[in-house]
């Protein structure tokens, strides 16, 4: 048998380190403390609409329900967008620049100062400002208008509970 290089270990351990990352990094029972509340948020999914507790540097998670992938930052569209859909759990904000051209936004909250082409499901707060222009379908529970704006399509306003569309009664 071949002798081993090292024969003992010897570990020095900061103040900085606290006794549960001792004994976990030393084979003892690991206690990991539950994350504090200002790691955390709750999330409501925009498909099956049931929350879920996510931690607050999420970009994108699957929802535990539903199983389906939700994106979770913020979108601002500055320029000319064309796309199918777009879909986020955060907010879409349309700049004063901004031309955005889709056959659905679903998000959690919308704030428009450009333009939109497509219908709208909103699961937080519509503001549309007075320069800004919509031409299509809102649902969202609630919806700020400035005065000026140009709004043309159906609107269906009112407090969403549980799944998306239920209550369209």
């Amino acid at each position: 048998m071949l002798p081993l290089p090292f024969t003992s270990f010897r570990f020095s351990f900061s103040d900085s380190h606290s006794a549960s990352t001792i004994r976990t990094m030393t084979g003892g029972s690991p206690s990991i403390p539950a994350p504090s509340s200002d790691d955390r948020q709750v999330i409501f999914c925009i498909y099956c609409g049931k929350p879920q507790e996510i931690g607050k540097k999420a970009m994108s998670v699957t929802c535990k329900y539903c199983n389906k992938s939700l994106r979770i930052e913020d979108l601002r569209f500055k320029e000319y967008q064309a796309r199918r859909t777009i879909e986020t759990v955060g907010m879409v904000t349309v700049e004063k620049k901004g031309n955005v051209v889709t056959d659905r936004i679903t998000c959690g909250g919308l704030i428009v100062r450009g333009k939109v082409k497509g219908n709208v499901i909103s699961h937080g707060p519509v503001l549309v400002s007075p320069e800004a222009e919509i031409r299509g379908d809102i649902t969202a529970p609630t919806l700020a208008v400035g005065a000026g704006a140009i709004l043309e399509g159906k609107y269906d306003i009112r407090p969403s509970h549980g799944k998306p569309g239920a209550g369209n009664a």
